[in-house]
């Protein structure tokens, strides 16, 4: 059995829950993260819905706690607030109970555990391999793609065929009621998003990564990768690096009649940047 506190990021949860196979599932939520918690339960089954009266009240979060422990149970502390943090914290050392958090900012999903002993606290950490696919991390997000459009371009087709090289997994062209993903892309656990504009108007590239990458659709841990035919001027290059944007200059050739490939120099910069951004170790699920 497992009981996860709900934040504002739902992947983290996702993969403690691939990595542990609980049985149970239970969800503590606010009411500012009951879509997250919604959406969580849609892909897992086993999942159920604990709501929080107030998620900053330490001492009504620990009686909700404790009425939920059974023996065996594991509390993920990953998210929701530092109050609900604090409360599952208690309950779980003073019952004995396994703590698991995941840190998943390093490029690698790494899973932390803590084990109450007589003495002191045991910790030991495993790094996951890929647990998810980007149905998944779309699912997780509340988010479904209407549809899968061609390739718009020679410039989309020549980096759409690097990608599936480099790539655990990779979607194109995704239609969404708000916006449309020219590339989704997973490595191991790590997702991020490609934009690759050739019109004149290169700011739309920063404004398309921004608002997918936003907190309300595919949260601000996805990658952001911005391809662009020439090197943007100083002013947009600065703006991408606050968003903190990875800018890619590329160019294509013909490598025979209707086949686009991406440069040698393209390539590289590309790959570089997507070792940045999702890590260099591609790990599959």
């Amino acid at each position: 059995m497992l009981l996860s506190l709900i934040g504002e990021q739902p992947i983290p949860i996702l993969l403690a829950d691939r990595a542990l196979k609980p049985a149970r599932h239970i969800l503590a939520h606010s009411a500012k993260t009951r879509r997250v918690a919604e959406n969580l339960r849609a892909l897992l089954p086993h999942a159920e819905l604990l709501p929080l009266a107030d998620a900053y009240h330490l001492d009504s979060l620990r009686a909700v706690f404790e009425n939920a422990y059974r023996p065996g149970i594991t509390f993920n502390l990953t998210g929701g607030t530092k109050p609900m943090s604090w409360a599952g914290y208690e309950v779980a050392r003073s019952r004995g109970a396994q703590i698991v958090y995941l840190e998943s900012e390093k490029k690698q999903s790494k899973l932390y555990r803590f084990h109450f002993g007589p003495s002191a606290t045991e910790q030991a950490d495993e790094t996951l391999p890929g647990c998810i696919t980007l149905e998944d991390y779309l699912g997780a997000h509340g988010l479904q793609p209407e549809s899968h459009l061609p390739a718009s371009n020679a410039q989309e087709v020549a980096i759409g065929r690097f990608l599936e090289t480099q790539m655990d997994e990779c979607l194109s062209n995704l239609k969404f009621p708000a916006f449309e993903i020219d590339f989704l892309v997973r490595r191991g656990n790590q997702a991020a998003v490609i934009e690759a504009k050739s019109g004149k108007n290169k700011r739309f590239g920063i404004d398309q990564l921004t608002t997918i990458t936003g907190r309300e659709y595919l949260g601000t841990y996805t990658g952001r990768i911005w391809v662009v035919p020439t090197a943007p001027g100083p002013q947009l290059h600065a703006l991408a690096q606050a968003y903190q944007i990875e800018v890619v200059p590329v160019s294509i050739r013909e490598q025979s009649p209707g086949k686009w490939r991406l440069t040698y120099e393209s390539q590289s910069r590309l790959s570089a940047a997507l070792d940045k951004t999702l890590g260099a170790s591609a790990v599959s699920a």
